[in-house]
């Protein structure tokens, strides 16, 4: 009976997940651990052995019945500290980074195609017309940021 309950609240959440503005389905467990999928991996979930099964192409979990709470559609961003960031046609400029801070570029699929050097006052300013057309991938050590050139 728990079991037709889970996946009919499963189905009832699809109109939520379509109006609101979520990108992760999270089971919450009774210990109060949380397992998360991002809705961009396209997570299947199935039931196998009492247990609810959702896997992606790299990830799986296997959680017994009886240990869920609840399952939600959540909207979630990754957590940074980078705060001070300005935008503009053909720049980013970071601010307040660690003095001396290694910058890397990435191409989506993964190429390093740069890498700089913040200032002694925590600067550094990426010029995208020397970068590679298409989305970039930029790590500082205080997060990533995703960008489109």
């Amino acid at each position: 009976m728990k079991t037709k309950t889970l996946f009919l609240l499963l189905w009832l959440m699809l109109p939520q997940a379509l109006l609101a503005q979520v990108n992760a389905v999270v089971v919450h467990k009774s210990d109060g651990a949380r397992i998360m999928f991002f809705l961009a991996d396209n997570p299947v979930v199935t039931y196998s052995d009492n247990c609810l099964v959702l896997t992606t192409g790299t990830k799986e979990a296997s959680v017994p019945v009886e240990g869920i709470t609840k399952v939600t559609l959540e909207e979630y961003s990754v957590p940074t500290k980078i705060d001070n960031v300005d935008v503009t046609a053909g720049a980013i400029l970071f601010r307040q980074l660690p003095a001396g801070a290694s910058v890397r570029v990435f191409t989506a699929d993964g190429k390093a195609v740069s890498t700089l050097v913040a200032d002694d006052n925590g600067s550094l300013s990426v010029d995208f017309s020397r970068l590679p057309r298409g989305v970039l991938i930029i790590n500082t050590p205080e997060g990533t940021v995703k960008v489109n050139n």
